[in-house]
């Protein structure tokens, strides 16, 4: 859970990006497969549930990625590609954390579920806005947005 217990502002990535009309900054995706081989991924429309991520940085794999963000090298929509990730979480959803890679989305019964979201805070980045079910929390800086975290 380190990528996403890490507690303050996450940075978007830095330095210069490179883009394609599907595959651009500030759009999300979804990751349909998050292992390290064979890592692949759709454009998608960030008010879905599914589009667990938002583009920070497109450029060649493997991009360096700030800390926080989850680093993408494989195939978006059949183009190859290297990406940073900031979280696009949906409330209520369940997430198995995978270190430094995108986390999956899996259902909030499943062994490998290490998060859910209890609360999305759209326009905010203020983990006190978090209640007490929350355990730890995640903050994006743009769109501004506060996920609060729990198990699951």
């Amino acid at each position: 859970m380190a990528t996403v217990a890490l507690v303050g502002a996450v940075a978007a990535c830095s330095g210069a990006s490179e883009s394609s009309d599907a595959v651009a900054v500030g759009s999300c995706v979804e990751v349909t497969d998050n292992s390290a081989d064979a890592m692949q991924a759709a454009v998608g429309d960030c008010s879905s549930a599914q589009a667990g991520y938002r583009i920070a940085q497109v450029g060649t794999a493997p991009l360096e990625c700030e800390p926080a963000n989850a680093a993408f090298a494989g195939t978006v929509d059949g183009t190859e590609t290297g990406l940073c990730l900031v979280p696009n979480f949906a409330e209520g959803n369940c997430y198995a954390d995978a270190g430094t890679r995108p986390a999956e989305a899996v259902d909030c019964g499943a062994t490998e579920a290490t998060f859910k979201v209890v609360k999305r805070i759209d326009g905010e980045t203020d983990e006190l806005l978090c209640d007490a079910d929350a355990s730890t929390f995640r903050t994006v800086p743009d769109p501004k947005t506060t996920f609060c975290l729990a198990k699951p």
